[in-house]
C-alpha cells in the first residue's frame, strides 16, 4: 500500500472509500474534496490570468492557492494516520497495571491528535474559501461558475471534515480541552457557512 493516497489512481481511491475498510474515511474522503474543490478555484483563475491584460496581478492568488492546494493535499494522508495511530491505541497490551494505564495514555494521546488534525484541516478549508471569495470578483465570467462549483465542494467539505471532530471529541477527557475544541469546531463551521454564501452570493450576481 501506498504511503500517500494521491499515489492512487482515482478508481482505486473510490473503490477503497466504498470497502468495508476503515480508510480513507469521511475525514481524507473530504480533504480530497477540498482539494478538487480548490483545484477548480486556480483553474478559473489561471484561465482567467490566461485572457487578462495584466496576468501578473494574478499571481498572488494562484502562488497562494498552490500553497493550500498542497496542504489540503497533506491533510488527507494526516486523516488517516491519526486514525490508524489510534487504532493501534486500542490494541495495545493491556494484561497488567502498567500496560492498562499505558493503554489509557495512548489512546488519550491519540484522541486528541484524531481531534486536532480534522479542526486544523477545517481551518486550511477556511482559508481556501476566503481565496475563492476573492477570486469570485476577479473570475472571467466565462468560467464563474467554476468558482462557485469550487466554493460548493469547499463548504461541502468543511461540513464534512467536521464529523470527524465530533466523533472523536468524547473521547477527549481533558474537560478544558474539549471545550476549546468545540468551540473551535462551532466558530469554524459558522465561518465556512458565512463565506460559501458570501461567493454564492457574488458568482449569483455576477452571472445574473
Amino acid at each position: 500500500m501506498s504511503d500517500s493516497l494521491w499515489d492512487w489512481r482515482l478508481a482505486e481511491f473510490r473503490d477503497r472509500t466504498a470497502s468495508d475498510a476503515p480508510t480513507p474515511g469521511g475525514g481524507s474522503a473530504a480533504m480530497v474534496t477540498a482539494a478538487i474543490g480548490l483545484g477548480l478555484v486556480l483553474m478559473a483563475l489561471r484561465v482567467t490570468a490566461r485572457k487578462a491584460a495584466e496576468p501578473v496581478a494574478l499571481a498572488p492568488l494562484i502562488d497562494g492557492g498552490e500553497r493550500l492546494l498542497a496542504e489540503l493535499s497533506a491533510h488527507s494522508d494526516a486523516d488517516i494516520a491519526v486514525f490508524d495511530a489510534y487504532m493501534a491505541a486500542l490494541k495495545l497490551p493491556r494484561a497488567s497495571e502498567e500496560d492498562k494505564a499505558a493503554r489509557r495514555g495512548a489512546i488519550a494521546e491519540a484522541a486528541v491528535a484524531a481531534t486536532e488534525v480534522p479542526l486544523n484541516a477545517a481551518q486550511s478549508v477556511l482559508e481556501a474559501l476566503d481565496l475563492s471569495r476573492q477570486a469570485a470578483s476577479v473570475a472571467d465570467t466565462g468560467i464563474l461558475s467554476d468558482v462557485g462549483a469550487g466554493a460548493a465542494l469547499l463548504h461541502g467539505a468543511a461540513t464534512a471534515v467536521l464529523y470527524a471532530v465530533d466523533v472523536n471529541l468524547k473521547s477527549v477527557k481533558d474537560a478544558d480541552l474539549a471545550a476549546d475544541f468545540a468551540r473551535s469546531r462551532a466558530h469554524l463551521a459558522m465561518a465556512a457557512g458565512d463565506r460559501h454564501r458570501d461567493i454564492a452570493a457574488i458568482v449569483a450576481e455576477r452571472l445574473g
